[in-house]
């Protein structure tokens, strides 16, 4: 169902509010004057609009209480959790290198003349190479 600004603001709720889209807050946001930062998330632009609502008395006071704490709790472990998947990533990715390298930086070990031979220990150098002869 498509959102209506205009619905919204005659009748304004939290559980509306929370199935918004970060665009569609962004747009009630606008509606109402709220400055905000564009490159904020989704759940700091729509706390501002509750405490514009509350400010305002459009929404009761309690509804700041139950909706702001809970999300910010989850948002942290969230990014926490995604951080840590990231590291865990570049790990594997380095270990995929199948020439016996100990770091990225060093250089392979086989014994190369020119830039153009392939590498004998079929690490990235032989992708080097194929991607030299297709362009």
């Amino acid at each position: 169902m498509p959102f209506n600004l205009d619905k919204f603001v005659a009748s304004p709720s939290v559980e509306e509010l929370d199935s918004l889209k970060k665009s569609e807050i962004v747009k009630v946001a606008k509606h109402y004057g709220i400055e905000f930062q564009p490159l904020m998330r989704k759940d700091e632009i729509k706390r501002y609009v509750l405490e514009y609502l509350v400010d305002e008395g459009v929404l009761p006071s309690t509804v700041l209480e139950t909706a702001i704490t809970v999300p910010t709790d989850n948002t942290f472990e969230l990014k926490r959790l995604e951080i840590e998947m990231n590291k865990e990533k570049r790990k594997k990715r380095k270990e995929k290198c199948k020439c016996k390298r100990k770091k990225r930086k060093e250089k392979c070990k086989c014994k190369r003349k020119k830039r153009k031979e392939k590498c004998k220990c079929k690490c990235k150098g032989k992708k080097r190479q194929e991607n030299m002869n297709l362009g």
